[in-house]
């Protein structure tokens, strides 16, 4: 112990010397245990990179050259994959509100531009219905074979001319209806099925007409075509309905109730009472739907106006055809004192006459326009298919011409017009499968 404590005295006071353990403990002068005064080694290649880390997909935004776009006709096909879907079912989907969209416009305006035209289509048919039917002047027949003067001699007048109702067909104008609470002032076509509806309220045909005892019944649309009734709810007791018919008689009807009935309830426009003069209007209820009928009640104010004797109007498929037989039998005619005789054979005609009587209300009534629903109209399925498959041909057509000139816009462009023209008349097909009153 003492050796070594002696070992590092003289360390610590002289130099250095070897103490039995290796060599001298100062470490060389090129000694670098961490590697700092090597270089670092420099990959001279690389390999694949991550797509996310490669710099070609991130450009420097500070960078003057801007990323090469590829052009859409250009770019790889997408793998349909479970991506691919989702992406053309979210495509689909918005495409579809668009058109819902759409067809939500063509029922408020382009209806109602449709109604427009027809009203004054009708306002024309009735001009030259009403002119037609004027009352003319009376006339007197002359004799019809000269005799002498101490013959007596016949005078016949003829019989004051009676106005016949006019003969009318479904679809052609019958009234002019003016409701001044609502501001409403519309030509009435006679006739409920959906094409006669679309041209204004239309006449139940099998109630009484205008003015006649009886209850007569007009149905309107609420929402579509005009929305004649749309303020229906609107009326009061008391309020008046204006009838203006064929032979422009006036009749004033007042309000007298409101009812809501289910869709099916056709018993609301039957007559129950001959005696009296009443009026019918029926619409859908609620507003955008067919689920029951707005009913207002009305009865002729006879203080303003007397109850119609004759119909102005009769449906033609409604008048019955009568055979009339006729026989001429012999005459003899004297003339002066001189026994002139003059023999007619006898003889039998028969003649077909048609007589224009005004058919009576009864309960059978034109139900159809209450129990229609949805879908009712089955005729309009072949045209809204056809209609349907020349859109898609206009569209396919379309991106043909895009892919031909390589321009999305091009082939916008060019089906645009054709694309609209043809969905008018898928929309118009579409909207007879609703309910006919909606």
């Amino acid at each position: 112990m003492p050796a070594l404590h002696d070992d590092v005295v003289a360390d610590s006071v002289g130099p250095v010397v070897d103490n039995g353990f290796g060599e001298n403990l100062t470490p060389p002068d090129e000694y670098d245990p961490f590697g700092i005064s090597k270089p670092i080694v420099r990959a001279t290649s690389t390999g694949p990179v991550e797509p996310l880390l490669d710099p070609k997909s991130h450009p420097d935004p500070d960078s003057a050259e801007p990323a090469p776009k590829i052009p859409y006709w250009d770019r790889p096909k997408q793998p349909r994959d479970w991506y691919w879907f989702l992406g053309r079912l979210g495509s689909g989907l918005i495409i579809l509100g668009l058109l819902m969209f759409l067809f939500v416009g063509y029922q408020l305006w382009g209806t109602g531009i449709e109604e427009a035209q027809s009203q004054d289509r009708l306002e024309n048919a009735f001009q030259d219905l009403v002119g037609s039917n004027t009352v003319p002047d009376r006339t007197t027949l002359a004799p019809s074979s000269t005799v002498p003067t101490s013959s007596p001699v016949a005078t016949t007048v003829a019989p004051e001319v009676v106005r016949d109702p006019v003969m009318i067909d479904e679809g052609d104008p019958i009234a002019v209806i003016e409701i001044p609470a609502i501001g409403i002032e519309k030509f009435v076509v006679a006739g409920v099925q959906t094409a006669d509806l679309k041209k204004g309220p239309g006449h139940y045909p099998d109630t009484p007409m205008p003015g006649e005892l009886g209850n007569a019944a007009i149905a309107g649309h609420r929402t579509t075509y005009g929305e004649p009734f749309r303020q229906l709810d609107e009326l009061e007791i008391g309020d008046e309905i204006i009838l203006t018919d064929l032979f422009t008689r006036r009749f004033v009807y007042r309000v007298t109730g409101t009812q809501i009935v289910g869709p099916t309830d056709s018993w609301v426009v039957s007559t129950t009472d001959p005696t009296r003069a009443t009026l019918t209007l029926t619409t859908c209820h609620p507003e955008f739907s067919a689920k029951q009928r707005l009913i207002v009640y009305a009865e002729l104010d006879i203080s303003f106006t007397a109850v119609a004797e004759v119909a102005a109007a009769v449906y033609r498929s409604k008048v019955p055809q009568t055979t009339t037989t006729t026989t001429i039998a012999t005459t003899t005619t004297t003339i002066a004192d001189s026994a002139v005789v003059t023999t007619v054979p006898n003889a039998t005609t028969t003649t077909t006459t048609t007589i224009a009587t005004p058919v009576e209300s009864n309960d059978d009534v034109e139900t159809e326009v209450f129990e229609s629903g949805w879908f009712s109209d089955g005729a309009a399925w072949p045209h809204v298919v056809f209609w349907g498959a020349l859109e898609l041909l206009v569209v396919w057509g379309a991106w043909q011409v895009a892919k031909r000139y390589r321009n999305r816009l091009i082939g916008a462009a060019v089906g645009f017009v054709p694309f609209f023209f043809v969905l008018y008349f898928v929309f118009q097909n579409v909207n007879r499968l609703l309910p006919p009153n909606l």
